[in-house]
């Protein structure tokens, strides 16, 4: 098999059931040819031996295993990973995340054949379970505001991820391997957490960056560090993002204004400097874009109930 998409599973320390049900939802991917490649930072416990049994159970043979011996952040996790990712495309995943049905995959490539570019990115459906209850967030999504990528507007776009932090949902994205390569190379001494940069780095850049308009994702909501406050953990993403502004501002990719209104953490600050460079940022306060992903909440509740989430 020559896989065309490789979906990258990157672990941490990971809920054993998360684990097993994110890789059933990649295991049942029809239409496309695939691999998988699983890369733990060090944890504990991860779970491969299981995760091996599993895989052989279901006769799942396209697999590979990277156990990295200490934890390093997740930007060398995912560098770890696509070391061994020989496919044309690349899809990221985190345990508690699931690949939304059995052919998105095979949508996503088919997309990107006749589109290029160097990533893309679809609708998620954010979700959690609470005592085997599970809840679908309809009101959530990212970007918040999407016209401008309907539209392919890449001056606005550029402007809403600068000055509005308006970001698409990192797992959310599907990518060109080669290109994310490039750009998560030039992240590893500067962050150690914010692998999704790449992006934000790759639309200063100016960079072709397409939505497909279709479910790629079920993404888990509230129980991810990365979604749950925690002044340490935001005080470690300031310090990433600080050293990967600062990069961009050297290089003359950024203004000075913009550098500064995305490392600064005092509020009032943030809403002068936002009016300086976008004199339309108070207005948008307020602003409820026209484009919004409709949900359906009991098809989707439907469809999460085929993961067991229990042992």
């Amino acid at each position: 098999m020559n896989p065309i998409v490789t979906v990258c599973v990157l672990t941490y320390n990971p809920d054993w059931i998360k684990f097993r049900n994110t890789l059933r939802s990649i295991i049942c991917q029809k239409n496309v040819d695939f691999d998988i490649v699983i890369s733990d930072d060090g944890s504990q416990e991860n779970y491969f031996d299981k995760a091996e049994m599993y895989l052989k159970e279901y006769g799942f043979t396209a697999y590979r295993f990277i156990a990295n011996k200490q934890n390093q952040g997740t930007v060398k996790n995912t560098i770890s990973a696509l070391r061994n990712v020989g496919s044309k495309y690349v899809k990221l995943i985190s345990p508690g995340d699931f690949l939304y049905d059995e052919n998105v995959l095979a949508k996503f490539v088919k997309f990107a054949k006749k589109n290029p570019a160097v990533a893309y990115f679809g609708n998620a459906v954010w979700y959690s379970v609470n005592n085997n209850e599970i809840k679908i967030y309809e009101d959530l999504q990212q970007p918040w505001d999407l016209t401008p990528w309907i539209e392919n507007d890449y001056k606005k776009i550029r402007r809403n991820y600068l000055c509005r932090f308006d970001y698409i949902l990192g797992a959310a994205f599907f990518c060109d391997r080669a290109v994310f390569w490039d750009y998560i190379n030039q992240l590893g001494d500067l962050a150690k957490y914010i692998e999704d940069f790449c992006y934000f780095w790759q639309i200063v850049d100016n960079k072709k960056i397409l939505y497909v308009n279709d479910f790629l994702v079920f993404y888990e909501y509230g129980f991810d560090i990365s979604t749950c406050s925690s002044e340490k953990w935001n005080d470690l993403i300031g310090k990433d993002k600080t050293n990967c502004m600062l990069e961009l501002y050297k290089y003359g990719k950024i203004s000075y204004l913009e550098f500064k209104l995305n490392v600064t953490r005092n509020y009032l600050f943030i809403l002068l400097l936002k009016v300086l460079i976008d004199p339309f940022s108070i207005k948008n306060l307020f602003f409820i874009p026209k484009d919004r992903v409709i949900i359906n909440e009991q098809e989707n509740v439907q469809k999460l109930r085929c993961y067991n989430f229990v042992e």
